[in-house]
């Protein structure tokens, strides 16, 4: 597993401020591998029923963790993902959590509202110069054609198809739910006048992208 050191150095900082890190970013930009990559923490995957069940007696689940590091990914799917994560600032300060979950979810007022002084936002971004050099890629044309996601990034080949799936999925999850468009043309116009900016050299990436965003 890849250890992203520089963002391993930030959730570890943020900790030192806050009891909760609550991590985002666009889908496939790693969250889950980074999770994983905090070989000291729990890791929970929310997805799981037994998961979500262990999470219905909130007082007794954190009660197993004092003064330790806990990771709760995808937490979305649990009833009430805000109160799990307040009760744990509010009554077992000395357990440190970081938590994944939909865009959705991190936008919405009851949740920011909920969790107002208890926790860090942490953004994980697309692959930056500090992440090329530790996928041991250090080509900058080679991320600029294959894009910033890491499972693009370390693939041989343009992943035309997979690079199409993401597409589908951010339009219709996370554009779609957080701002409500609804004409898919526009926005497709949008990111071809961003990536217009580009240099020359890479209109590769700007016609495989025009290609997968048509309607």
């Amino acid at each position: 597993m890849i250890n992203r050191t520089i963002w391993i150095e930030k959730i570890e900082h943020f900790w030192h401020e806050r009891s909760v890190i609550w991590l985002s970013g666009v889908r496939r930009s790693g969250k889950t591998c980074l999770c994983q990559s905090l070989n000291y923490a729990e890791y929970f995957d929310c997805e799981l029923p037994s998961v979500r069940r262990m999470l219905e007696d909130v007082e007794s689940f954190w009660k197993r963790f004092k003064d330790q590091y806990v990771v709760l990914d995808e937490i979305h799917r649990l009833m009430n993902p805000s109160e799990v994560l307040k009760i744990a600032a509010d009554h077992f300060p000395g357990i440190r959590i970081i938590a994944t979950g939909s865009s959705t979810l991190g936008a919405s007022s009851k949740f920011r509202d909920t969790l107002a002084g208890r926790k860090r936002d942490l953004w994980l971004t697309p692959m930056i110069l500090e992440d090329i050099v530790c996928f041991e890629n250090q080509d900058i044309e080679h991320r600029m054609v294959h894009g910033g996601l890491p499972p693009f990034f370390l693939s041989s080949q343009i992943p035309e198809r997979d690079f199409q799936e993401w597409i589908d999925s951010f339009w219709a999850k996370d554009i779609q739910e957080l701002f409500r468009l609804e004409k898919r043309a526009s926005f497709q116009r949008f990111i071809e006048l961003l990536l217009m900016y580009l240099r020359p050299k890479y209109t590769v990436s700007i016609r495989v992208l025009s290609v997968i965003t048509k309607e």
